[in-house]
């Protein structure tokens, strides 16, 4: 069977359909936003090989992620499917990191141990660390991954995760999508080596690790911002040069590995996907205004004066 990077034909396909699927997906997100649907979206366009790399080589439903809110194609990679990502979107009743309680790409699942992050930044960290120190107690291989942005490190409980994992050996692997250093992010083949010997690293019990991978964002920080008003047009122009998909493709089809035809049977499924589950999404049922305290450890209520 053929390889390419250690990847065979059909793995490739699968690869490129998920980075496609998370673009159109964040087109289409934004479209809804501009209806009126939702109020706020958050984008992973751009980041797209770097969360693939990281994905291939984790065991979902075995160990642990604490993705933030970039991390759209981790997440479908690890297994959460694009009806499940729409209702959480859309702020559905059957949303399952929040029963329509969470804010857009606050991602979260159960059964493949996704574990939902809280809107500040950083806080996913101690609490990946904690996953992890409860691996080791009860002996399993398991191994947690934790993402954020640059800005996050800023934070205090990022150095305080990094100090308690090197120091008991934890098994947590931190990603670090930013956009100016080390793995280049924009490469799923060169992402895919360094999560490999990172992975490998901390299931043999040698500690933790870290990979810093260098994303382009291709959309504004959110759709509250603008990102013309602090970046030049030059620089928008060199990310989109870097843009993941077009690297990915390029690749393989110079490689003769895959069709250029192949690629396009890939984006129109991929289109009709996306406008079904949309099309989905839109007709489940809203929360009824009386779960907004459901399941809460502490609800507050103020009787005015006695």
């Amino acid at each position: 069977m053929t390889r390419f990077q250690g990847f065979t034909k059909k793995e490739l396909l699968d690869i490129y359909k998920i980075m496609f699927l998370s673009r159109k997906m964040d087109e289409r997100m934004l479209r809804l936003l501009r209806q009126g649907r939702v109020h706020f979206h958050i984008g992973a366009s751009g980041h797209e090989a770097a969360q693939l790399g990281a994905a291939l080589n984790f065991a979902p439903g075995k160990d642990w992620a604490y993705p933030y809110y970039r991390d759209q194609a981790f997440v479908l990679r690890w297994g959460q499917t694009i009806q499940e990502l729409f209702l959480q979107y859309l702020g559905k009743k059957d949303d399952l990191s929040g029963g329509g309680r969470q804010l857009p790409q606050h991602f979260g699942h159960k059964a493949l141990r996704i574990v939902c992050q809280s809107s500040p930044t950083g806080t996913q960290y101690l609490q990946a660390v904690g996953t992890a120190m409860g691996a080791v107690k009860a002996k399993t291989d398991e191994v947690v991954y934790v993402s954020s942005g640059e800005g996050a490190t800023s934070e205090g409980e990022f150095h305080e995760a990094l100090n308690w994992a090197s120091r008991d050996k934890l098994p947590v692997i931190f990603h670090i999508e930013d956009n100016g250093f080390e793995v280049n992010g924009t490469d799923v083949f060169e992402c895919s080596k360094a999560f490999a010997k990172a992975i490998k690293h901390s299931r043999e019990g040698k500690g933790p690790a870290l990979v810093m991978t260098n994303v382009i964002r291709l959309l504004p920080h959110s759709s509250s911002d603008d990102h013309s008003k602090y970046r030049s047009k030059k620089e928008l122009e060199a990310d989109a040069k870097r843009d993941p998909l077009n690297v990915f493709s390029k690749r393989v089809i110079k490689e003769k590995i895959i069709a250029k035809k192949e690629i396009q049977a890939i984006e129109d499924e991929v289109k009709t996907m996306v406008d079904e589950a949309t099309d989905w999404a839109l007709q489940q049922p809203d929360p009824e205004p009386e779960d907004a305290v459901t399941n809460l450890y502490l609800s507050w209520h103020n009787p005015g004066p006695e």
